[in-house]
């Protein structure tokens, strides 16, 4: 059966209606949260989309993982390390990280970096993810 969130953020910020917000920490992030906007709690049992928010200022981890991930940028600006090559994204710009490619999101400017990832489905929201 489909669920739907409802959107209840104001003033460019993204909150939805019976998702839990967590602090996005570990694997040298900084400033971050995240939601588990559709995932396994959900029903849906081949993906999970994620929106994660980093203040200015603030980073992802540094990672690599066996998934790849799809990403959505909604706000904000940031120089995103895929591999070893720097790109610079803004709102409505489209990533791709390939399963195993290290990659870092650094939020720039004066606005949060705000963006949605879709990856495989993980068994539980994180409570701290890495990712």
């Amino acid at each position: 059966m489909g669920v739907v969130h409802k959107h209840r953020g104001q003033n460019g910020a993204n909150d939805w209606a019976g998702v839990e917000m967590v602090p996005y920490t570990g694997g040298g992030a900084v400033g971050g949260s995240v939601r588990v906007v559709i995932g396994p709690e959900d029903g849906a049992n081949n993906f999970s989309v994620r929106y994660f928010e980093i203040e200015p200022g603030g980073q992802s981890s540094f990672d690599r993982h066996d998934h790849d991930h799809g990403i959505y940028i909604l706000r904000g600006r940031a120089k995103v390390l895929i591999g070893w090559d720097v790109h610079d994204v803004s709102p409505g710009d489209v990533v791709y990280i390939a399963p195993n490619e290290q990659h870092q999101f650094e939020s720039v400017g004066k606005d949060p970096l705000g963006f949605l990832c879709v990856v495989p489905p993980k068994d539980s929201p994180p409570e701290s993810t890495k990712d």
